[in-house]
């Protein structure tokens, strides 16, 4: 979890007002947090990395329920209904809520007649950063790290039709080695010992083992095979590029999450 400056309007991909409204609405970091298009840019904002990002007016979060009809029940809390059951306008933006928690079953939701992959979105409400808004209220925001399995989960539910959450994977990786989070790896004297001091890709290990840390085994071994199965589409869909930072980034995934684990046996 990070905390950083606080937000000035100019900062924001998408209205302040909606924002505060959700906050307003959900309450409290712990059991909500912002996730896809606008957290991926604010992760880049907070972090202070300049890199051209994929437009959206989408904003997606992520709440915590007991079952369908405490989850239901929030939802009728967040604007007005739509013809999706999952999707709600607010302040005139769609609002699209996913949920996870004890209505889970092995990373899936099954709500609705949907059956959703939800893999992830419980740990990045655990280890949120928090973004302080102008208005002085907190925001919780799927870390960096956790938005690279968020899109390697996605991008494994979509592809082939969909490859938007691939070139949102390698807009994290390469975020990764920038601003606050490259600035961080100068510090991470077991990626660079890893990745024989290449930063760049000591970045992308750190994010991956960062992110690995979080999941318990049984939901770490899930984020593993899913990334094991994407890895040779992850090279296609990138047209066999950047092949170096994916592996440094699957490396840092196979390490077992600890502060002294750098890649796997």
């Amino acid at each position: 979890m990070r905390t950083f400056a606080p937000l000035v309007d100019g900062d924001l991909p998408v209205p302040g007002e909606l924002l505060d409204a959700l906050v307003d609405a959900l309450g409290a970091p712990g059991r909500w947090v912002l996730i896809g298009a606008t957290a991926r840019d604010l992760a880049l904002i907070l972090g202070r990395v300049s890199l051209p990002r994929r437009a959206t007016n989408d904003v997606d979060i992520a709440v915590a329920a007991h079952d369908a009809a405490e989850f239901d029940a929030m939802l009728a809390t967040v604007g007005e209904p739509t013809r999706a059951w999952q999707r709600r306008r607010l302040l005139g933006q769609q609002v699209d809520v996913v949920p996870f928690g004890d209505l889970e079953r092995d990373g899936e939701v099954v709500i609705h007649e949907s059956s959703l992959s939800v893999l992830g979105c419980a740990e990045a409400a655990a280890n949120a950063d928090l973004a302080t808004l102008p208005s002085g209220r907190i925001l919780p925001v799927a870390p960096l790290e956790l938005i690279a399995v968020l899109k390697l989960i996605a991008f494994a539910g979509r592809q082939p039709a969909q490859t938007k959450d691939a070139d949102d994977l390698l807009t994290v990786l390469r975020a990764s080695s920038e601003g606050v989070y490259g600035d961080e790896t100068w510090e991470d004297e077991i990626a660079l010992a890893a990745t024989d001091f290449n930063h760049q890709l000591a970045s992308a290990n750190r994010l991956g083992r960062r992110g690995i840390a979080c999941f318990g085994p049984d939901r770490a071994q899930r984020v593993l095979d899913v990334a094991t199965e994407m890895r040779s589409v992850l090279r296609s869909a990138w047209r066999g590029a950047h092949h170096e930072v994916l592996e440094a980034w699957l490396d840092g995934l196979r390490s077992d999450g600890r502060p002294d684990s750098a890649k796997s046996t």
